[in-house]
Order: C-alpha cells, then structure tokens, then sequence
C-alpha cells in the first residue's frame, strides 16, 4: 500500500552461545521483565499464517501444526484481540523473507548459519515516527533443524521442545522483544536449553508485555 516497512531480526540462542547474553531490549525498565520491539508496534489487523511441518526429526504434520495452534491460543486468551489467525492451507512457504516482504505469514523448519541459534523470527513493521501510527505487517519463523533434534522435551529431556521455542517466537511475532538478563523464568528471555518446557506457558512479564501493546 506503498508504506516504507524495516525488518527486525531476532535470534533465540542456546546458554553456549558465543556472544553472549544479549542485553535488555529496552522499551520497559528491567522491573517489568517486558520489552517492545517499538512501543506502538503491533497488529492493527488479524492475518493468516502459512506452515511448512516439513522436518528430519520425523514429526508429524498435525504435531507440529497443533503446537503451533496451541502457543497461539497462549498468547491470545490474554487479550481481546485476536492476534493471531487461521492457518492459510493454500498458499506455500518459500522461505524466510530477508530483502522485501511478500504478504506471507511464514513458519517453517530450515538451517540458520548464526552460530548457536535455535530460531529466528523477521518482523516487518513500521518501528519509528509516532507510535499510533507504528505497525506490524508480517513475520517469517525458522526452527534449526539441522543443529537440533525437535520434539516434545516433556517425552524426552535431550531433546528441543518445540512448543517451548515456538511460544518464545510467537511472542516476537506480536510486538514483542527480549527483556533483561534478569528475566530468566520470561517465555520472552532470550535464552533457551535442551528438555525446557517452562516458556510454554506466560509469565507475568509476558503477560504484562502482551496487555501493553493489545
């Protein structure tokens, strides 16, 4: 519709990672355990999303399709709005988009060079100028699949829980980036292990985070 949009890219590592813990990302004080990709920035309208379950853990389509289903409701029975929508079961995933939006929702598994990184979450929107008019209008998930083995931690506690990480990335998917450091118990900490499944459910930061912005 001829806005200008940006891309926001947000990295979940594991406690090994390289860099290091990333810091707040700002938008609250450290007190409140929440911070906003941009204060302002969210859905103004409720859109479809697209899945590709395609994986070499051997997941089924509906494992994967009903966690993701399951975290969405996570997040949307703590507000009024309905964030998220259905899934759109005709249109195809052809990858995360990294130079120009194309008006996809997209969830898939794939590889992701970062080193340490178990998922990554682009959010387009329109961060800067007043907030009223700030906006998000698309995000694209990735799940590593080739330096992880994904399942149901609560099964298996060597693997990566998938509910556990897709709750974290839906919360990027909604406005919202990683708190402190000292906001370790937050489905949004920046930071997550083999066998957890405690950011499957909200914490009162995240609870917080997702009343601010809807």
């Amino acid at each position: 519709n001829g806005k200008i949009v940006e891309a926001r890219i947000y990295f979940h590592h594991n406690p090994g990672h390289s860099g290091g813990p990333p810091g707040s990302g700002g938008g609250k004080d450290t007190n409140t355990c929440f911070a906003l990709i941009s204060k302002g920035a969210k859905w103004k309208t409720t859109e479809n999303y697209v899945v590709d379950p395609s994986n070499s853990d051997g997941l089924s389509n509906n494992f994967v399709k009903n966690g993701i289903s399951t975290d969405m409701e996570t997040w949307d029975s703590q507000v009024v709005f309905d964030i998220f929508g259905n899934e759109n079961l005709t249109a195809l995933v052809d990858g995360p988009d990294t130079i120009s939006p194309d008006n996809k929702n997209e969830i898939m598994f794939g590889s992701i060079s970062s080193s340490g990184t178990i998922a990554a979450t682009i959010v387009w929107g329109i961060f800067s100028g007043p907030p009223a008019g700030r906006e998000i209008v698309e995000y694209d998930m990735v799940f590593d699949d080739p330096d992880y083995t994904w399942g149901d931690a609560t099964l298996n506690s060597s693997l990566m829980d998938f509910e556990n990480i897709a709750t974290h990335e839906l919360g990027h998917a909604l406005g919202l980036n990683h708190p402190s450091n000292i906001c370790t118990e937050e489905t949004m900490y920046a930071f997550a292990d083999l066998g957890e499944t405690k950011k499957r459910t909200l914490n009162a930061g995240d609870i917080a985070g997702v009343n601010e912005l809807y």
